[in-house]
């Protein structure tokens, strides 16, 4: 049986969603997480243009307002311990049921990235921002 590569990554992100974390802020629940691109089959990384490497993240975020998906401008960043800056790129991914963006980037083995996240609803005059650290 053949996945379509939609239904994959996010089969992969609902099972993953254990390891995601929620911010809230007004009306919205922002979900963010991030994992090796490995974990991703090749197929569906394939039709996603995501490169699997051992020293490649996927940064994954979605915002949800009661309940259901809403699209949005998200940016964000990174820093390591050498506070080197890097720009993530975030694509969207919609679904039948489902909007998330995607960032996939190099990192350095045993390194300690500091995120910073924008993310701005279609509609919303505002941009709410949230940092996170996470260790590889």
């Amino acid at each position: 049986m053949r996945i379509h590569p939609f239904f994959g990554i996010w089969l992969y992100l609902l099972a993953s969603s254990a390891l995601a974390e929620t911010v809230k802020w007004r009306d919205y629940s922002i979900h963010y997480t991030t994992f090796s691109s490995t974990l991703i089959p090749e197929e569906v990384a394939s039709a996603h243009n995501i490169v699997r490497s051992e020293y490649r993240i996927v940064t994954n975020v979605s915002i949800l307002k009661d309940g259901e998906p809403v699209k949005a401008v998200v940016t964000g960043s990174n820093s390591n311990l050498l506070s080197q800056l890097f720009t993530m790129t975030f694509d969207e991914v919609t679904e039948k049921n489902a909007i998330y963006y995607l960032a996939n980037q190099l990192i350095d083995e045993r390194d300690t990235l500091r995120f910073t996240i924008k993310v701005q609803p279609y509609g919303e005059p505002d941009v709410y921002e949230f940092k996170f650290v996470r260790q590889y």
